[in-house]
């Protein structure tokens, strides 16, 4: 799968913690999403922040083409967001400070590349 955040920080952490927690996921990140786009057809899933530089998730979404699945992971709560996410046929989970959201987040991964 493939995980977008803008953050280098963040994107080391939640891959690092998604491959602990589901040791069969194969997670490759990058921290530039407009490069992301040549690469998306790549990968079952792909996992993107919205709020990011030239490009945010849902517009990323739009702009592909592929058959991956697509999970919008977002510090911001926002019910317009979420509803965008919904109607370009991406999930929608919220970053969370806790190490329990990695678990969900991997299981919503699952779901979304199983479609």
């Amino acid at each position: 799968m493939l995980l977008i955040d803008d953050e280098p920080t963040v994107a080391a952490l939640v891959a690092e913690y998604l491959e602990h927690v589901d040791e069969g996921l194969d997670v490759t990140y990058t921290t530039a999403p407009t490069e992301a786009l040549d690469r998306v057809d790549e990968f079952d899933c792909v996992v993107t922040d919205y709020q990011m530089p030239r490009l945010d998730g849902i517009t990323l979404v739009e702009q592909t083409d592929s058959d991956a699945g697509f999970v919008l992971y977002t510090a911001l709560r926002d019910y317009d967001i979420a509803a965008s996410a919904d109607e370009v046929g991406a999930a929608y989970m919220r970053k969370r400070t806790d190490t329990d959201q990695y678990a969900a987040l991997a299981a919503l991964i699952r779901a979304q590349a199983a479609q």
